[in-house]
């Protein structure tokens, strides 16, 4: 295993998981649910995709130690995933691009995202996608802000049309009222395609005219919030503007969840 490979699997712990009970009294899922990972032997792809369901698991609360099936298979072109028995599959096939030196080729798996949103539908939460132009600051909090607080009833998500990196304030902001925003990454909201959510939610005027055309039957909910990294005053009071963007998400968008769930 490869220096980034570990240290990918030694963050998915140190991300701040919603308080939810043990897998074990979350009405018997323990015992239906089979997650399965088939690869040929010494596949690093497969490695890679390991720490994409460390990650997951981790977000959603699921203990470390929740047993997991792996097996080699000689016959398998790809790593793949299997929760419940269905297979897990990237949304589009040139996301998840990883190469192996074992079998010298290169593999397409699921990003964490994907695999996480497959474990929240048959855990039976609620999923929520946050829009935004920029995922670097609003969709990021909004999401962080929602799976903290209503992590036993929905699992959310965010991306951006143009991702950019996070902003340095808003892992400040966020973690003045305790979550952590490690591991968080941008991602551009192509990288849901294919995934059903049960409400999409547009936080600036570019996002809502793409969140009407996005797939799938979820419900739309257009709930604008000013950007605080394109302010006119940039660099000059940013954290205040970004602890009032949480404060404003946090009474608007949890009430909105909490009415829904």
């Amino acid at each position: 295993m490869d220096m980034g490979t570990r240290s990918r699997m030694e963050s998915a712990h140190l991300i701040s998981v919603p308080q939810i009970p043990p897998l074990r009294e979350m009405a018997g899922y323990s015992c239906r649910m089979e997650i399965r990972l088939v690869a040929q032997l010494n596949c690093s792809a497969a490695e890679e995709l390991r720490c994409e369901l460390s990650f997951a698991l981790a977000m959603l609360g699921i203990p470390e130690n929740f047993p997991i099936q792996q097996s080699s298979d000689a016959s398998v072109n790809s790593p793949r995933l299997f929760i419940d028995g269905e297979l897990v599959r990237p949304c589009l096939p040139d996301h998840g691009q990883v190469a192996c030196s074992a079998c010298l080729t290169t593999h397409s798996i699921p990003d964490r995202e994907i695999v996480r949103w497959r474990l929240a539908h048959f855990l039976g939460r609620k999923t929520v996608l946050f829009i935004c132009s920029g995922n670097a600051v609003r969709s990021q909090m909004a999401e962080a802000i929602a799976n903290h607080f209503l992590g036993k009833e929905w699992t959310a998500f965010s991306g951006g049309l143009f991702p950019l990196p996070l902003w340095k304030p808003v892992a400040r902001a966020l973690k003045e009222i305790g979550i952590e925003l490690n591991g968080s990454k941008p991602k551009h909201i192509d990288l849901f395609l294919g995934c059903r959510f049960d409400v999409i939610v547009s936080l600036c005027s570019s996002a809502d005219e793409f969140c009407t055309a996005f797939p799938g039957a979820g419900r739309r909910k257009h709930m604008p919030f000013d950007d605080p990294l394109t302010s006119p005053f940039f660099g000059i009071g940013d954290l205040d503007r970004t602890r009032k963007l949480r404060d404003d998400m946090r009474n608007r968008i949890l009430p909105y969840l909490e009415s829904n769930a």
